[in-house]
């Protein structure tokens, strides 16, 4: 057998056992690369693609990612992505353009909580999530100006609230020492703190639709295109 019957048997061999044409894995590779800059940084994504049309463009394109990192954010414990009327330029191994795209997150209670820790605003932080789209941060602030003595434990609540693409913590009512603080603390707090989920800086992006709650995670629903 020449090397070209065994290179043609190597490559249909390939085909059979992934289901993907060699155009396919060519795609899928580009896209896996492309999603740390298209959604952040994750411990691992997959990706599959449908509708592939030649080495340009396919219809839809589905990714999962696992811990997601995207930057001014919490950790993103889990993220499903689908890319619809996907172009791929080949001569640059990028993506070109995505008709529409929708990424559905999952954002876990103590993550959020480690996330909101790290600004430096906030110490001791615990969040609890309660459904519909209801959070209660307690929390020792860390914030010049908030007339709150040194040390003193905060009991916030509130809901979440799409903004754009930007999550945003709606305070309702914070509580220190038994007593209701005043909406000066609700608004100083509110201004430190927020937005406690931003997707801006993630390219497909452009508008949260969605935020619930479902045991200790929160859930956004968003939507977009590439370009933006």
């Amino acid at each position: 057998m020449g090397f070209r019957q065994i290179l043609i048997f190597f490559l249909a061999s390939v085909v059979v056992a992934t289901g993907c044409t060699p155009g396919e894995r060519q795609v899928e590779q580009a896209i896996q690369r492309e999603l740390p800059r298209l959604v952040g940084p994750a411990a691992s994504y997959h990706v599959d693609i449908q509708g592939l049309q030649g080495a340009r463009s396919a219809e839809r394109v589905t990714a999962t990612g696992r811990r997601v990192r995207p930057e001014g954010s919490p950790v993103l414990d889990h993220v499903a992505v689908e890319l619809n009327g996907v172009t791929y330029d080949t001569e640059r191994g990028q993506l070109e353009r995505v008709e529409n795209a929708e990424v559905i997150a999952r954002v876990q209670a103590a993550d959020l909580a480690t996330f909101l820790e790290a600004q430096r605003t906030l110490r001791d932080v615990t969040v609890d999530l309660e459904p519909p789209a209801r959070v209660r941060v307690r929390a020792r602030p860390e914030i010049p100006g908030l007339e709150i003595p040194p040390g003193v434990l905060i009991d916030a609540e509130g809901r979440l609230v799409g903004e754009g693409a930007r999550v945003r913590y709606d305070i309702d009512r914070v509580h220190a020492a038994g007593a209701t603080l005043p909406g000066g603390v609700v608004v100083r707090l509110s201004n430190a703190i927020n937005p406690v989920v931003d997707l801006s800086r993630i390219p497909v992006i452009l508008r949260v639709v969605e935020l619930r709650v479902e045991g200790e995670s929160m859930v956004i629903r968003a939507t977009g295109r590439y370009p933006q």
